[in-house]
């Protein structure tokens, strides 16, 4: 069963996403700016959303039973789909971030030029990722009690590596070094440059408070851990996410910022002027970042897989995806078919790719504009349950009455749909005939995958909600 402990370290794993963290950077100073305005206007709010939530319906399948509840097995069938379908699309773009990493540290310098870089580098790390794909399909068949570790690990070394980030980078201003970006009180101010192409990342990794929902019924005591797990989690991580992009703007000029490897690219130069010593620490930390890596994946894994199992169970989604392992009791199916489209996505966009952070980026995109609409049937559906259920009992409810949760709801709702929209900004850095490319391939994928959403829907869902 999962405790307190657990619930923080699972919720901590799932939304500390290092391999967004050089994305993130890349907005710039602008960055502490924006997530100021997020942590008020969406973090908090979209925190105590959920916590209500989580803990007046704390059963199985998390997102898919709220959506399903206000709104119907219909509502609740497609919000289940997308964050389902997202997680399989993100895989890619976590594990080209590894095998990017994984090259720059144990591989480049002994490989021949043109493994080096161009195509033959992008293809080498496709089959790496490929590789840890299928190790973390093993890995989600096991029972929860066993793969809980990968996550509960997870969440201390994620967090060891963004403190040690930020205090990397203090120590080097404390010594004198120039910071590798300038830092000014007028910097801090959001705005509306190149840097909005990164701001769906920000909202983006402010996501994940309801994944340990999903596992509702594995848990002790969920209508008393969640809400106190949310709040302190929620606290945890806007503190380490601000480090850890600190520490990167210290020592990375933006100019040479790789989101594939910038975070290993700051630990890297943050601990060059240490010796030996330095060099030791960054090697262990950029070992800690791999396992980070396929941390965030198999919490994310176990996590949307349940809730595909859990709509599967009610004939919701395709009956395939609530197939449970004889053995170990875990929806083996699901993790293998996850493993299959990943796979299949990451060699087509190898094919098509020019190179390895091209890949990274247009697949990360399709998978976070699936995911945030997901998010977009969430925030009514909280709205409308405190109306259409008033009676239910929660064990935790947000302060203010209804007019409070609707406001709630629809300012997380803006901020969800905005970050969609901002998915089709194009890259400043590319000539508009590829922009325009780049805006109807992400507009025909996403339109693809909610059609197939619909035709692999039976076509009787989840009989009646509750």
């Amino acid at each position: 069963m999962l405790g307190r402990a657990d619930l923080l370290l699972f919720s901590v794993s799932a939304i500390l996403t290092i391999d967004t963290l050089a994305s993130a950077a890349s907005m710039g100073l602008t960055w502490f700016g924006w997530w100021a305005v997020t942590m008020a206007l969406f973090f908090v709010p979209y925190g105590l959303i959920t916590a209500e939530l989580g803990a007046a319906w704390p059963g199985e399948g998390g997102l898919y039973v709220w959506v399903r509840e206000a709104m119907g097995p219909r509502w609740g069938s497609l919000a289940a789909w997308f964050y389902w379908i997202n997680n399989a699309y993100w895989v890619p773009a976590v594990y080209m971030v590894f095998a990017g990493t994984f090259h720059s540290i144990f591989l480049r310098a002994h490989l021949p030029p043109s493994l080096q870089e161009g195509p033959g580098a992008t293809w080498l790390q496709t089959f790496i990722a490929l590789a840890v794909t299928w190790i973390t399909v093993a890995i989600g068949v096991v029972r929860l009690q066993v793969s809980k570790w990968v996550p509960n690990v997870g969440a201390v070394v994620k967090v060891a590596i963004f403190v040690v980030l930020g205090a990397l980078g203090t120590l080097s201003l404390l010594v004198g070094n120039r910071p590798a970006n300038a830092f000014s009180s007028r910097g801090l101010v959001p705005d509306a440059s190149a840097s909005l192409r990164f701001l769906p990342v920000l909202v983006y990794n402010a996501l994940g408070f309801e994944l340990m929902s999903s596992a509702g019924e594995e848990m002790r005591d969920p209508q008393r851990d969640v809400p106190r797990v949310i709040l302190l989690s929620g606290l945890v991580i806007s503190v380490v996410y601000m480090l850890g992009v600190a520490g990167i703007l210290i020592s990375v000029p933006l100019s040479e910022l790789s989101l594939l490897t910038g975070t290993w690219d700051a630990l890297a130069a943050l601990g060059k002027p240490w010796g030996k010593g330095g060099d030791a620490l960054v090697l262990a930390l950029g070992i800690g970042f791999l396992y980070a890596c396929v941390a965030n994946i198999v919490t994310w894994s176990l996590g949307v897989n349940r809730v595909a199992a859990a709509a599967a169970a009610e004939g919701a989604l395709p009956a395939a995806l609530g197939r449970l392992h004889p053995r170990y009791n875990t929806p083996h199916r699901a993790f293998i078919i996850m493993g299959v489209i990943s796979s299949l996505l990451l060699l087509g966009n190898a094919a098509l790719s020019s190179s390895a952070a091209n890949v990274f980026w247009m697949v990360f995109k399709l998978s976070g504009l699936c995911f945030l609409i997901s998010y977009l049937m969430v925030f009514p559906a909280f709205a409308l349950l405190r109306q259409k259920r008033a009676g239910q009992p929660r064990p935790y409810r947000m302060p203010g009455g209804l007019g409070a949760a609707w406001t709630a709801a629809i300012v997380c709702w803006l901020f969800i749909a905005l970050a969609c929209a901002l998915f089709f900004k194009p890259s400043p850095d590319i000539d508009p005939a590829q922009a325009r490319r780049e805006t109807w391939l992400l507009a025909g994928e996403t339109l693809a995958t909610l059609v197939v959403g619909l035709l692999l829907m039976p076509k009787r869902g989840a009989a009646t909600a509750r």
